[in-house]
């Protein structure tokens, strides 16, 4: 997740401050109407389209959750996040001459159009781009010739990062996502340590490792918690993995396998890190590619010894 993503996710915790922020930010002389992008009943909004050169991203809710074109479950927190934008986002002034003349043209060559629907209603439409440094951000109402830079009111944030997002960003990072009330089996393979290899199952209602004749179940506790909490940083889309090639081919550090009680099955392989890298790459089901970051991985990279009673 970008930096500009995490910016944007703080104005979510600080929310609090928009009621005093809404007095003073309203209080404009320079006659712009601060509400031209203001959505009505935003949350009536069930459907969200993000639309550029690079394809299109549908949001939509089910009734019951998020969905990225239909297949993957959503990031609730980039929903959130997205909500927040497109809510408290104002113009902050509107341009003129050759800098509008400037963004007009990257707008038609980069620009995303958002279309924030109630079903097949369209409640509000809007183009967005920003600069090449990724410091400003520009709002255009559809069949408007009128471009404005906007903001965030209090926050120094780039607003368009979100809508920028692509599919793989947009989706929900949990690694192992299914209810652990059905939790069958978990098996942990080095495959160049194989004395370390373990398996946990459910006993009587308590978790317990096979290998291990008295395990330390504050370690073990910890260790499901870790491997059920795990997060991607980043899922990679197939060109994006392709740089990671010579490193899937090789062997894994670990590989964890888990199977609920219907047998599904979830499997994740953690590779060496590399040199110079802030990430460890990873492989779900052998066919996604996963960033994630080197607490994460070593946290559920622990072998058999490691949870011996001492």
């Amino acid at each position: 997740m970008t930096r500009n993503i995490k910016l944007l996710i703080s104005l979510i915790s600080l929310s609090v401050l928009a009621g005093a922020m809404f007095y003073f930010t309203n209080r404009d002389t320079s006659g712009i109407d601060k509400s031209i992008f203001e959505v009505v009943d935003q949350d009536r909004i069930d459907r969200v389209t993000l639309t550029s050169q690079k394809g299109t991203v549908e949001l939509k809710f089910d009734g019951v959750k998020w969905k990225v074109n239909t297949a993957y479950d959503a990031d609730r927190q980039l929903i959130t996040v997205l909500f927040a934008t497109v809510v408290q986002t104002q113009p902050k002034r509107k341009l003129t001459g050759a800098q509008r003349d400037s963004v007009s043209k990257k707008m038609s060559r980069d620009g995303v159009r958002v279309l924030l629907l109630e079903g097949e209603t369209l409640n509000k439409e809007y183009l967005v781009c920003g600069n090449e440094e990724k410091t400003e951000t520009y709002f255009q109402l559809a069949g408007d010739e009128a471009i404005y830079l906007v903001t965030i009111p209090g926050y120094r944030v780039y607003v368009a990062s979100i809508f920028e997002l692509g599919e793989s960003g947009w989706r929900d990072k949990g690694i192992f996502n299914f209810n652990w009330q059905n939790f069958k089996e978990l098996r942990v393979h080095f495959p160049k340590q194989t004395d370390q290899d373990f398996s946990v199952s459910l006993v009587n209602n308590l978790f317990s490792i096979a290998e291990v004749s008295v395990a330390d179940t504050t370690k073990l506790s910890g260790f499901l918690e870790s491997l059920f909490e795990l997060q991607a940083e980043q899922i990679l889309s197939k060109t994006e993995s392709i740089r990671y090639d010579s490193l899937l081919s090789g062997y894994p550090v670990v590989e964890l396998a888990i199977q609920d009680i219907s047998k599904k099955n979830i499997a994740l392989k953690i590779f060496p890190p590399q040199k110079g890298s802030g990430v460890i790459v990873g492989r779900i089901n052998d066919s996604e590619t996963v960033l994630l970051s080197p607490r994460a991985a070593a946290a559920v990279s622990r072998g058999r010894d490691f949870f011996v009673m001492k």
